[in-house]
């Protein structure tokens, strides 16, 4: 009897992306690294709650990771498109596991003050902003045009799946070695980068003809600013990460003010939407059957959006929890095919550039946006400011998805 095998090519994701060496070498290495970011965002929030007990200063803590990835990463997009990208993927790696030292450090010896971890978030964000662009555009070497959406959706999960590995780590060792002992481990993991990046075969690098830098800024904006997708989809991300992404950054007021938590529920919150990043991932990465891009965007934002809302409104634990991971899923998918638009829709010489778009508007103002619903919070409380967000999201979306058929339509 002949076994019927379309149900399993419906779900396997490896021979559609893993199976290529340079992509499955990249990816799981950064899947450690980002797991190790998230440790520290988790515990440097936590840290500051418990030093200011507001969720103003954890915003202000966020927002100072965000002010460098709004300002620099189109800067970033240049050198991307103008340098070897693995070289400058190990000069960001460097400087990041540098700045996750000097932060351990200074927390074992005791005289950690908020101001320190603003600093040392900023300056990892410099590097930051030229690290994500970077590993956006190289994405398309290393993996077939016709995986490129699985692609971009198991390389988008990297940093928010991060969190469901990092976090729940944290929470678990804090009570037993400390928050210095934690953020020690977070600087080692960045070794599996560096020996990805040395293992990876990729074509000769070939150097593009000099170009003044303004020149090549502007060129890249009057590109990305002459299609009418590219600006669409960058306006509906910022909108999203502005008012409705700074879920994980204000966590630990939630713990604290709504759920009532310790340290390692709190890990636990955080780590939830990272769960939903992984089964995001996979889901659209092993799902032909899902639709057009534009489609399952405006599907996954409703999804979303409304899990959010479910969540603010949540004083018990284990809901908020499922929640979480449902709002991580559905954000992932949304920012697959928001990727996945952006870099089809683009031509191999803009990637670095537009990506790095894509890198302020989900990214950059993310953190920015935890100290806009943070400042709300200060007054209206974490859940009401939480509220007010998904309506300003939900409005401006759909008024674009009504509006504007160039979206919805998208391939």
């Amino acid at each position: 009897m002949t076994r019927r095998a379309w149900p399993m090519r419906a779900l396997d994701v490896r021979p559609g992306v893993l199976r290529h060496r340079n992509f499955a070498l990249f990816w799981f290495s950064l899947v450690i690294s980002h797991s190790g970011t998230w440790m520290q965002i988790m515990v440097v929030g936590w840290l500051t709650d418990e030093m200011t007990r507001s969720a103003f200063w954890v915003g202000m803590v966020a927002a100072a990771r965000g002010v460098p990835m709004v300002v620099l990463p189109f800067f970033g997009g240049v050198v991307a498109d103008r340098m070897d990208r693995r070289t400058l993927l190990w000069i960001t790696q460097v400087s990041q596991a540098l700045l996750g030292l000097m932060l351990a450090i200074i927390v074992a010896a005791d005289v950690a003050q908020v101001w320190h971890f603003a600093v040392i978030a900023m300056l990892a964000s410099v590097a930051g902003a030229f690290d994500q662009p970077t590993r956006q555009a190289i994405v398309p070497a290393l993996v077939p045009r016709e995986d490129l959406r699985k692609a971009i959706a198991l390389n988008a999960v990297v940093f928010t799946g991060g969190a469901l590995i990092g976090p729940s780590i944290a929470g678990l060792l804090v009570p037993v070695i400390g928050a210095a002992g934690v953020l020690f481990i977070n600087a080692t993991t960045t070794l599996p980068v560096f020996a990805a990046l040395a293992l990876m075969r990729l074509p000769r690098f070939r150097p593009r003809p000099p170009e003044a830098v303004l020149n090549t800024v502007r060129d890249g904006l009057r590109f990305a600013f002459s299609r009418e997708l590219i600006v669409l989809v960058l306006l509906v991300s910022a909108v999203a990460s502005l008012f409705g992404r700074s879920f994980q950054q204000l966590a630990p007021v939630f713990a604290r003010e709504v759920l009532f938590a310790d340290v390692t529920g709190l890990g636990w919150l955080v780590a939830a939407p990272g769960l939903g990043a992984v089964m995001g991932a996979f889901l659209v990465a092993s799902g032909n059957w899902l639709p057009a891009n534009g489609r399952l965007a405006g599907i996954s934002v409703a999804g979303y959006l409304a899990a959010l809302a479910g969540f603010a409104v949540s004083s018990n634990f284990g809901l908020s929890l499922v929640l979480l991971v449902l709002v991580g899923m559905l954000n992932t998918v949304f920012s697959a095919s928001v990727r996945t638009m952006l870099q089809l829709e683009a031509t191999e010489a803009y990637y670095g550039r537009v990506m790095s778009l894509n890198t302020i508007t989900f990214i950059g103002l993310s953190p920015i946006g935890a100290l806009v619903i943070g400042a709300i919070a200060e007054s209206a409380g974490i859940q009401a400011a939480t509220l007010i967000g998904v309506v300003v999201v939900t409005t401006v979306f759909g008024a674009v998805w009504l509006m504007r058929p160039t979206l919805r339509r998208a391939a």
